[in-house]
């Protein structure tokens, strides 16, 4: 067995941390909302692939090109401005749909730029619609551009563990487990995210950020060098975004949940409608 000296994974990893305060969001706020973007969904019709919404407007700029909606399987595509046909590039498919279940969705977009071809495919996913217990949420990145390919993709994953987060954000005990966790994962590099929200004294939350970035395959013995000499940078520039989406919340979710879920959805259906 290979033994490390004392503090040798320590300096083949990097660390972060950032606390940022946010604007509480209820839990019944959010259980409602969630019901009533799945009744929006449920509601709307699809006759000869053309969507209308429950209100009888018809939806454009999505086309249910497979499948039945909104039953596994199906299918969608946005439509193209130039021609009205459906676009080949983009498409929106039903994984699951099960109201005391799972309900996931996937997006798949291709790029054909013929010196870098790629696919992203990004999934969603939420475990149970009344009452809802964890969402997650995946992203990979494939390339096709030749040698380096490897290099210009990856993946993520954010797990969220909804119950534990509004424990954590009560005044009572709480979890050892953060709720909220994710993975980047490519070819040089490593990075784990957690996320842990504790209750202001002002009834706001305290959400604290940890990252830990390891190095993979010959970036290994060069995170320590990159680390010493861009550490600091990399810090001050991640607690920089980190405070500018803390404004960008505490700017827009204190008057978003102070709408029930059923105007929420209305505002939405008129946004997909378009100006």
């Amino acid at each position: 067995m290979t033994r490390h000296p004392p503090g040798g994974h320590a300096r083949r990893m990097a660390r972060f941390q950032h606390t940022v305060t946010l604007a509480p969001v209820p839990r019944r706020w959010f259980e409602s909302c969630v019901a009533a973007l799945h009744d929006l969904a449920e509601g709307t019709d699809a006759e000869g692939g053309r969507l209308t919404l429950p209100d009888g407007r018809p939806l454009p700029g999505l086309v249910l090109a497979e499948g039945r909606h909104p039953e596994p399987g199906a299918r969608y595509r946005p439509v193209n401005e130039e021609d009205g046909e459906p676009d080949a590039d983009q498409c929106l498919t039903v994984l699951a749909r099960d109201r005391r279940g799972e309900t996931a969705l996937e997006v798949v977009t291709h790029d054909d730029d013929p010196d870098h071809p790629a696919r992203l495919v990004c999934a969603l996913g939420l475990t149970s619609v009344e009452r809802p217990r964890e969402a997650w949420l995946t992203a990979t990145l494939h390339s096709a551009g030749g040698k380096r390919a490897k290099y210009l993709g990856g993946t993520g994953r954010l797990r969220l563990d909804l119950g534990r987060w509004w424990q954590a954000t009560s005044h009572g005990r709480h979890s050892a487990r953060a709720p909220l966790g994710g993975t980047l994962t490519h070819a040089l590099v490593r990075v784990s995210v957690t996320v842990v929200p504790r209750p202001a004294p002002d009834g706001r939350w305290r959400v604290t950020v940890k990252a830990r970035i390891r190095g993979r395959s010959f970036a290994r013995p060069l995170l320590p060098l990159a680390a010493a000499v861009l550490g600091r940078r990399a810090r001050r520039a991640g607690a920089e975004a980190l405070e500018r989406a803390a404004v960008a919340w505490n700017a827009q979710v204190p008057a978003l949940v102070r709408k029930d879920g059923e105007r929420l959805s209305a505002e939405l259906a008129d946004a997909l409608l378009g100006p």
